[in-house]
């Protein structure tokens, strides 16, 4: 799916922890039909243990004061052979004001009690549908 590389939410990076990225300001909002995050992930794994990663699109209506992941992707169960794939997220957000800048960013958030996890992913905004 064709994205523009002037939004992208994260370049491509390898994370051991949870990681927020960098705040992408929609001052008007998402288009009607909304839009998607795509994320891209390779080398998921962990040496052992019970490890899950969770990506999410989190939201601030207030200028980055607070953060809310009001849309989440399905989990990523760990596992010792590392796994790669393409994720979907959908949303749609309005802004409370203008002034405010409503901001978006892709959030990875790892739980569980894994040893060694690791994954590589990047994240575009791309449409919601044709």
């Amino acid at each position: 799916m064709p994205s523009d590389a002037n939004i992208t939410l994260q370049a491509s990076v390898t994370k051991t922890a949870t990681f927020n990225g960098a705040a992408f300001i929609l001052p008007g909002g998402t288009p009607r039909r909304g839009l998607n995050a795509r994320v891209l992930y390779s080398a998921a794994n962990q040496a052992s243990g019970s490890g899950v990663w969770t990506f999410s699109i989190d939201v601030s209506y207030d200028a980055a004061s607070t953060w809310n992941a009001d849309f989440l992707a399905p989990i990523i169960t760990l596992t010792a052979s590392a796994q790669s794939g393409e994720i979907f997220i959908p949303f749609s957000i309005s802004p409370t004001s203008v002034v405010n800048g409503t901001q978006i960013r892709l959030s990875a958030t790892l739980s569980g009690s894994p040893v060694t996890p690791t994954i590589t992913y990047s994240g575009a905004i791309v449409a919601g549908r044709p």
